[in-house]
């Protein structure tokens, strides 16, 4: 990783997602652990856009999934009771919400390539809801 990438990365951790993390302990809920591979999700030559692509591949779909989930009490519960850690990171280069997004022994993964299908949002939370409400 080069500098413009590890200075993109650090202005995301510091300016973005404090806000981006509240946003989805609150639709969650409670503090739920996210595990970013900071790394992984640093693709070269894409610094300049890892604010917009990383919102829309990762955190927009993830926010509006917990959200739609957790409408009300049982969705509530099954989030809290369900969820034990969310990793985002890249380590497949899978660009389709299918192959990417994963839940298994309460940690929701999404491996998605930050900078493929970046505008696909509904399609990944619409993932995100059908594989989190059929294992909860």
């Amino acid at each position: 990783m080069g500098l413009a990438e590890r200075r993109a990365v650090k202005e995301f951790q510091d300016k973005s997602y404090p806000g981006l993390k509240a946003d989805i302990e609150k639709a969650a809920g409670f503090p739920v652990p996210i595990e970013v591979s900071w790394d992984q999700l640093a693709k070269e030559d894409y610094a300049t856009s890892y604010d917009e692509f990383w919102k829309k591949v990762y955190f927009q779909p993830l926010i509006a999934a917990l959200k739609k989930i957790t409408r009300d009490d049982i969705g509530r519960d099954a989030i809290k009771d369900g969820l034990k850690q969310i990793t985002l990171t890249n380590t497949k280069g899978a660009y389709s919400a299918e192959s990417a997004i994963s839940f298994a022994g309460g940690e929701l993964v999404i491996d998605h390539d930050p900078a493929t299908n970046v505008d696909y949002i509904d399609d990944r939370t619409e993932h995100l809801i059908k594989i989190l409400e059929r294992a909860l």
